[in-house]
């Protein structure tokens, strides 16, 4: 009995892989036909972000292919640059306190001190 319902639990589960495939897979077409038409109206950069969208989603390697090969077509730009830049990967330069960076700045805020004190 146990085994049965395990069984059941599989085929439900390899149910839904297929079911969420399928849905990715006409999402990316709808993608993809909604950038021919918009490069053909003239929104040609909205038509490269459609075809990045519908690369990102295919995961048939042929289709993803083509689908980058349009967006380089249109932005005239390599693929590599289409990914964001991470701020981490440049590297931040901390930043010093004021005081430290201008010289005598230290001696007038204890001037400016002073004054307000009295």
């Amino acid at each position: 009995m146990k085994s049965d319902h395990n069984h059941k639990l599989a085929i439900v589960a390899a149910g839904a892989c297929l079911l969420s495939n399928f849905a990715v897979s006409s999402r990316a077409l709808h993608y993809m036909y909604a950038a021919k038409h918009d490069e053909d109206i003239g929104f040609s950069y909205t038509a490269a972000m459609e075809w990045r969208n519908a690369a990102e989603l295919f995961s048939l390697q042929v289709l993803g292919e083509y689908c980058w090969r349009q967006w380089e077509r249109i932005m005239h730009l390599p693929r590599r640059l289409a990914e964001p830049i991470d701020i981490s990967q440049v590297g931040a330069v901390p930043l010093k306190p004021i005081s430290a960076a201008l010289p005598g700045m230290a001696a007038l805020r204890n001037d400016i001190s002073s004054v307000i004190a009295a």
